[in-house]
């Protein structure tokens, strides 16, 4: 089984020519920045969309467990309603009671055979465009033996392979993966092991390490290794950049470095999962920032990937 909380049939920025996106379920870290929480759990989130509400209370009748309280009337332009999430046990009765399409579960319990089918799906699309299929997340270390029958699976019947992932993993699943995978991108956080505790919840040695693990793997067997960073202004730019630089110009191979903006897209799912984002305040960089935080990558002879 592999938990899978949603699929991309026309992916075109996570590797090469047009994709197959599979997001699965599960991330050790906790990102204060992550654009999707939904994948941090290794469970189905139930997601309330409160501007779908209509305010007809079947969801809180078919509850069994009696987890949902509504409230029509709250000074309120929309309902509100609230999840006791320690009651929920995710049965899908207020999800299929709704008429509005209001309440959703995100995360689903696939079999390997029907995940195949899915992936299958876009074989000839992959042969026109050079593209394939990309795991992706939440981080897909998580639900790494079943991730790796995939990847097996691909390479034997000839799907190109990307995967995205934190590395922050075990080691012998992560090497397995090593020798299947044909595009890698690695996310770094932070170079500073206590500000990435501070930040991402986790130390970054193991991150760093499977890092360089990657790259001399990837570098023998001719594969891709890309290392993403996302700017988040005065968490991890500035000086934190030229470091990251330093680092990644020290392994053996680099296909080449993504700087990404930080971004707010992901705000809303805080909302619709009852969670608490923590940087509600924050913007995303310049222009300038990024120009800058570009310029000390290429400083170091690494290539800045569009």
């Amino acid at each position: 089984m592999i938990n899978i909380w949603k699929v991309d049939f026309a992916a075109v920025h996570d590797g090469p020519g047009i994709r197959t996106s599979v997001y699965l379920k599960g991330c050790r870290l906790r990102c204060l920045w992550c654009s999707n929480p939904e994948g941090q759990t290794s469970k189905p989130d139930l997601v309330y969309r409160q501007v779908r509400c209509i305010g007809c209370g079947f969801c809180e009748e078919k509850c069994p467990a009696g987890a949902i309280q509504l409230k029509k009337d709250c000074g309120l332009r929309q309902p509100e309603l609230r999840v006791e999430r320690g009651k929920c046990n995710l049965c899908g009765e207020c999800v299929r009671a709704c008429p509005s399409k209001a309440l959703e579960i995100w995360g689903e319990n696939w079999q390997i055979s029907d995940a195949i089918k899915i992936i299958e799906k876009n074989r000839l699309l992959y042969r026109k465009t050079g593209g394939g299929v990309t795991f992706t997340g939440g981080d897909p270390l998580c639900q790494g033996e079943a991730l790796l029958v995939l990847l097996q699976y691909c390479r034997k019947n000839g799907i190109h392979t990307a995967m995205e992932t934190s590395a922050y993993g075990n080691g012998e699943i992560f090497e397995k993966v090593l020798e299947e995978v044909d595009w890698l991108f690695i996310d770094i956080k932070h170079m500073d092991p206590e500000e990435h505790l501070k930040i991402t919840g986790k130390g970054n040695d193991l991150i760093l390490e499977n890092l360089k693990r990657a790259s001399y793997v990837l570098g023998r067997r001719g594969r891709d290794l890309v290392v993403r960073m996302v700017v988040v202004p005065g968490l991890n730019d500035g000086e934190n950049i030229y470091r990251a630089a330093e680092f990644l110009r020290s392994l053996p191979y680099l296909k080449g470095v993504e700087l990404l903006p930080y971004h707010r897209y992901g705000m809303s799912k805080y909302d619709q999962l009852e969670r608490v984002y923590r940087l509600p305040e924050l913007l995303p960089p310049s222009a300038e920032l990024m120009d800058r935080s570009k310029a000390a990558i290429i400083s170091a002879g690494l290539q800045v990937l569009p």
